[in-house]
């Protein structure tokens, strides 16, 4: 991929992010994976102790935060084992102590906000800022998370902590075990024994994989649109910048130009100012590169797990610190050179990221 220069990126204000200096370090599923191999003593999880020890290491000093996504949760619900997927959650636990990144759809609505604001020279007094940053399966889908008590539509949540017998300390102590049992369970899945149950009230566990391969076989079928119509090719960032802008953030943008007293033909004014508009929100331009490099490489096919890396590294790359992926999407992105302009690091193997922890 040839190199181009560095997107005038547009850093949404509103995403709040970490003030304490600590640097945020994104782990792909396999990689968990290989840890919880580590953990348990699994017959390959040797190679991989020296970056469980670091991993834990680093997590306890307090100066690294390892936040899981919503796509970690997607994954991991598909996982058919119960025991892999409680050894895998275990070391979720321990590591991220269920810290989650705000999803992309949230996200890709400030980066459009600023994306806005950056070209029309304006502000976006109308938005609230947003953490990056929050605790469990709640904020990872961008919803208020945490069990809270309800009569009725109140949240009489801080009523029943005042009248707890006990006091409010034994009832804060009560709320925080259960809101961990609720985590727990959401990340690891049921148990065998648990399965008929939620399966006759409707629990489904092929959802997220399911909407996944849809998507997958979108680009399968853009990638045969693509093969009969090869005038297509040279212009195929074009392609997937329409095709995001469309399918990803068009009510968001469309509604943000309302607010704005703005149309649509102000931001389409050339192909090259979409092409400035799409580069600027920085997970916008990691999909786009990802997806760019997945059509061009025509030996590989679409799958599911393809659209699980795109929606997590989207999110990782322009907001941790450190991202270890798998290494085709490690080669990519380095290629395009985005972790520089980004000044995310980008490793393909846990050695990597044992290596980089010794060197702080």
């Amino acid at each position: 991929m040839a190199r181009r220069q560095t997107p005038a990126y547009a850093w949404p204000v509103h995403l709040v992010r970490p003030q304490t200096g600590q640097r945020l370090v994104y782990l792909d599923l396999n990689h968990w994976i290989s840890l919880a191999k580590a953990d348990t003593g699994h017959p390959t999880g040797g190679p991989y102790q020296s970056a469980l020890t670091a991993v834990r290491d680093a997590a306890r000093s307090g100066l690294y935060i390892f936040p899981l996504s919503l796509t970690h949760y997607m994954e991991m619900s598909g996982i058919q084992a119960p025991r892999q997927r409680a050894d895998i959650a275990k070391v979720m636990e321990e590591v991220s102590g269920f810290t989650t990144l705000l999803p992309h759809s949230h996200i890709a609505r400030l980066e459009v906000e600023a994306a806005l604001d950056q070209m029309f020279a304006t502000g976006s007094p109308h938005i609230a800022d947003i953490e990056l940053l929050g605790h469990g399966i709640g904020h990872a889908m961008g919803k208020r998370g945490g069990l809270h008590i309800r009569s009725g539509s109140v949240d009489v949540t801080d009523r029943t902590r005042e009248a707890w017998p006990e006091g409010p300390a034994a009832f804060d102590l009560m709320l925080a075990n259960a809101n961990a049992h609720l985590e727990r369970s959401v990340l690891r899945g049921p148990t065998d024994a648990e399965v008929s149950d939620l399966q006759a009230n409707g629990w489904d566990p092929t959802v997220a994989k399911r909407i996944a391969e849809k998507r997958a076989e979108a680009e399968r079928q853009q990638a045969e649109r693509l093969d009969n119509d090869p005038q297509y090719w040279h212009r195929l960032r074009d392609v997937v910048r329409v095709r995001y802008i469309t399918n990803e953030i068009i009510d968001t943008l469309v509604q943000a130009l309302i607010d704005r007293g703005r149309d649509l033909d102000e931001v389409a004014t050339s192909r090259e100012s979409m092409r400035a508009f799409a580069d600027s929100m920085p997970s916008a331009d990691v999909h786009a590169t990802l997806v760019e490099a997945a059509h061009r490489n025509r030996q590989r096919s679409w799958e599911s797990n393809d659209i699980f890396d795109i929606d997590a590294l989207s999110i990782a790359v322009p907001y941790c610190d450190v991202v270890v992926t798998e290494r085709y999407a490690s080669h990519v992105l380095g290629a395009a050179h985005l972790p520089q302009g980004m000044k995310t690091d980008v490793f393909p193997r846990l050695k990597d990221l044992t290596e980089w922890l010794d060197r702080q």
